[in-house]
């Protein structure tokens, strides 16, 4: 497979990987390169940009989420396209426990991808090459092609850093000034998502302008089109077989199922302002297992949409609309109506929040929700999980047996409180230690703070879809 690639990566995180990250993705599309996006780790709100650069869904490449289908998940997503892989934090940090595993340098090895160097030179001089040695040398695996040093403030700086670096032999492929305006909109998640209206009214092209105007984009696509080819058959064999993550035991269910062709599974989706993060590789794999996907909007729409055989409650920001999501009664009392008829719903962190009987927002006021678990959720002004866990489904449902082990990721700002005794749906980990009991399962209904993605864990799907259609009791 010739795919050209580069791997986007930071000294440390706030150096402007998103923005500059975008910005050539926007810029190289312009020059009508056939440019696909991604981002390595857990986060939903980045690739939100790249797909407003592009025009095409972005994908995350995350080792602990995807364990051995990361490499499948690439090539299927990248054929006859351009990659450009925004990092995470720093070059070499991982978020796993396991030193190294997951970060940006381990996913772009794994990748044979060559890499950018992002560097904050706002404080810096001379010293910006003794940092750049110590990246280039640190791991003599990772390919390092090339610099783009960000928030330069003047002509004089820029004349300094470029003689600093003249030694190393290594390009400097872009210089950019210091442009305040240029800052992308945070909140206690991160960025804001490119999915609230009206966010990035011109931002796009100001950014390609303006990476256009200060990166050599012929070099840069040189170095994406030297990257060496991989054969599909031998690289996906390889590279499935070097997994390192923590073992997560054999779940007892298998992923080698054959699903009945000629059936369809009606799977709602939660997709509006409050409820938006998914992982595409998973919605991709969902629609290969002949489930079909009905988008559904718990803000705007009067009523679920009929017929559907399973619904997926997201994460998002449903404490920002606190207000509709409580008024909009019909919905709700659809939704009501379609749990007590024993269909599975199964929700992720926001989506968990919003089946509870109540969110209490940053302001202290309380609003009523759906009160399908008997719980209420409390937004709070300091983070209450982030971190990839470990889960044991501690009972039978419709995702698995008792005892599946899946691997997932949390990040929330909210904490829940039960109103009376509940099943958990996981025992958690955190590496080899038990963590806690999470989430709610019970007769329909998975829900927890947990995400998933379900490309590393194809056979929740496959058993969900073989559950409906044997009509197992749940």
């Amino acid at each position: 497979m010739k795919i050209p690639r580069i791997v986007v990566a930071g000294t440390h995180s706030g150096v402007g990987k998103t923005t500059l990250a975008t910005g050539l993705m926007a810029a190289l599309k312009k020059r009508e390169r056939p440019i696909q996006g991604y981002k390595v780790g857990p986060d939903y709100i980045d690739p939100s940009y790249h797909a407003a650069a592009t025009g095409v869904a972005s994908r995350n490449l995350d080792r602990w989420l995807l364990g051995e289908h990361l490499p499948s998940v690439f090539a299927q997503s990248s054929r006859e396209r351009w990659a450009v892989i925004e990092g995470v934090m720093g070059l070499f940090d991982g978020m796993s426990g396991t030193a190294g595993f997951g970060s940006t340098a381990d996913v772009a090895k794994l990748l044979q991808a060559p890499i950018v160097l992002i560097v904050d030179a706002s404080s810096m001089s001379r010293s910006v090459a003794a940092l750049v040695h110590g990246f280039n040398t640190f791991d003599p695996e990772v390919n390092l092609q090339g610099v783009i040093l960000n928030r330069v403030k003047s002509l004089a700086q820029e004349k300094i850093l470029r003689e600093a670096l003249s030694d190393l032999q290594i390009p400097v492929l872009g210089v950019l000034p210091k442009e305040g305006a240029l800052h992308l909109p945070e909140r206690h998640l991160g960025l804001v998502p490119v999915g609230e209206r009206g966010l990035l009214e011109g931002f796009i092209d100001t950014l390609s302008e303006l990476i256009t105007k200060h990166v050599d984009l012929e070099q840069v696509e040189s170095i994406m089109l030297s990257a060496p080819d991989l054969d599909e058959a031998t690289f996906l064999a390889k590279k499935t077989s070097e997994r390192s993550a923590p073992s997560s035991g054999t779940n007892p269910v298998s992923s080698a199922v054959r699903l009945p062709a000629h059936e369809k599974f009606c799977l709602g989706l939660a997709l509006d302002e409050a409820f938006l993060f998914y992982y595409q590789d998973a919605l991709d794999l969902a629609e290969r297992l002949n489930f079909i996907i009905v988008p559904f909007s718990p803000l705007h729409d009067s009523a679920l949409p009929k017929d559907l055989d399973g619904i997926f409650l997201g994460g998002g920001f449903p404490e920002l609309h606190l207000n509709r999501l409580s008024e909009n009664h019909n919905f709700l009392d659809s939704l009501r109506t379609y749990a007590a008829s024993g269909k599975p719903i199964y929700a992720e962190c926001g989506g968990y929040m919003y089946l509870g009987r109540s969110i209490t927002d940053f302001e202290g006021r309380e609003v009523t929700l759906a009160g399908l678990i008997p719980m209420k959720a409390e937004m709070t002004k300091r983070l209450q999980g982030i971190g990839y866990r470990r889960g044991v489904f501690c009972e039978d449902n419709f995702l698995g047996p008792r005892g599946t082990t899946v691997q997932g990721h949390e990040f929330h700002y909210s904490r829940v409180t039960y109103t009376q005794e509940f099943p958990a749906a996981y025992e958690l980990f955190r590496g080899d230690n038990a963590d806690r009991m999470e989430g709610y399962a019970r007769d329909n209904i998975v829900a927890s703070y947990l995400h998933l993605h379900f490309s590393g864990h194809q056979e929740l799907l496959e058993h969900w879809f073989k559950s409906h259609f044997r009509g197992i009791e749940l």
